[in-house]
């Protein structure tokens, strides 16, 4: 997803959308394929795939500031010498840690509403 960003590929905001559907792809295969540590298997998922296409975007920082010019235009009020691609690498972490947390709680909901519960 990072390299698709970087390429322009995207029209702007659609890339949310795209990420909501993978993360609901990913939470059911988890929630189908594991057998405990649900939350844990999606919360690893989720972080590096988050963390992954974050810094992707962060170390191609000036092409995908020339394949989406809606970015620069987002941050063309910042004080000089802001630097995009310091700034993209920097919310790394978070990225990765909102990503882990949504696809570990989205594969406990599948997992309690697709996969029939056999302790009875």
């Amino acid at each position: 997803m990072g390299m698709i960003m970087v390429a322009g590929w995207l029209a702007e905001g659609i890339d949310r959308y795209i990420w909501l559907a993978f993360t609901v792809v990913c939470s059911i295969w988890l929630a189908r394929r594991t057998t405990c540590l649900h939350f844990a298997h999606g919360a690893l998922v989720g972080f590096i795939v988050g963390c992954s296409s974050t810094f992707i975007q962060g170390v191609f920082a000036t092409p995908l500031a020339a394949n989406n010019p809606y970015i620069v235009e987002k941050f063309s009020e910042m004080p000089e010498g802001f630097d995009l691609q310091f700034f993209i690498l920097r919310l790394v972490p978070f990225v990765g840690a909102g990503s882990a947390l949504l696809t570990g709680l989205f594969t406990l909901i599948a997992r309690k509403l697709i996969v029939p519960d056999t302790k009875s």
